[in-house]
């Protein structure tokens, strides 16, 4: 019989900060179970930002939790967002999460399908708009 559902607690899940540091995540999805979405909680301390990114495959679901309001930089414009608002972004759109703040701000992201894990993701050169090779 399939599984009919899972929970977890999300402070019970390990932290992991990024390699090199900055934003820390814990994965929602792998601890459930999921096999067609992601999902993670973010951590983002002051001065933390992600890689200016698209996706290949994946559209995403960005919620702010708590410490707005914080700055999403979507194809060079800052939008910014307050606790408890969404964001859906398109797999084709440029964007990173940037805490300018001098507080933490945690973020739920959402995506599907889940594409090639992290080879899903392509980072962008800021400066020139160029995909920059993994």
């Amino acid at each position: 019989m399939p599984e009919r559902y899972a929970k977890v607690d999300p402070t019970t899940l390990q932290e992991r900060e990024r390699k090199g540091g900055g934003p820390a995540s814990r994965d929602l999805a792998a601890a459930l179970g999921a096999e067609n979405i992601t999902a993670r909680v973010w951590r983002f301390g002051p001065g933390h930002q992600m890689a200016y990114h698209r996706h290949r495959e994946q559209e995403e679901f960005y919620q702010l939790v708590s410490g707005g309001p914080q700055e999403v930089l979507i194809e060079g414009d800052v939008v910014v967002v307050d606790d408890g608002e969404w964001l859906r972004l398109p797999k084709d759109t440029r964007r990173k999460i940037q805490n300018t703040t001098d507080r933490d701000a945690v973020w739920l992201t959402i995506g599907a399908p889940p594409g090639d894990g992290i080879l899903d993701g392509v980072r962008i050169d800021i400066e020139t708009g160029e995909e920059i090779p993994r």
